[in-house]
């Protein structure tokens, strides 16, 4: 019988220990959990910002796009105004020395 008392109040001292690590555990891992904890919101925080950012900078690359193909554009138009004005300058030379060559764009009244 004495076995069997034995074996009780070692079992529970077993359980009483378990419970004591086991509270002992929790508190010691409680400030390790908390900076945890606090690392993954300064973390997430950051990378929010970096999405904003990120945002920003696709958005002011895309206004600097359509900036760069309107003036683009412009230059084109330019470019294409300019070689066609020689041809201007001929049909003009022309009319003015009395040839009767006319540019398409000036009526006769």
């Amino acid at each position: 019988m004495i076995i069997v008392y034995a074996s009780i109040i070692l079992v529970a001292g077993s359980l009483i220990y378990l419970a004591i690590s086991a509270v002992k555990t929790y508190k010691d891992t409680k400030p390790a959990l908390a900076s945890l904890s606090e690392t993954a919101g300064r973390m997430q925080a950051k990378t929010q910002l970096i999405k904003t950012e990120t945002d920003k900078l696709t958005e002011t690359q895309q206004e600097i796009a359509e900036d760069m193909e309107y003036k683009k554009e412009a230059v084109q138009y330019t470019m294409d105004s300019a070689k066609a004005s020689p041809e201007s300058f001929k049909q003009i030379w022309k009319a003015v020395k009395g040839k009767k060559k006319r540019h398409p764009s000036v009526r006769m009244r």
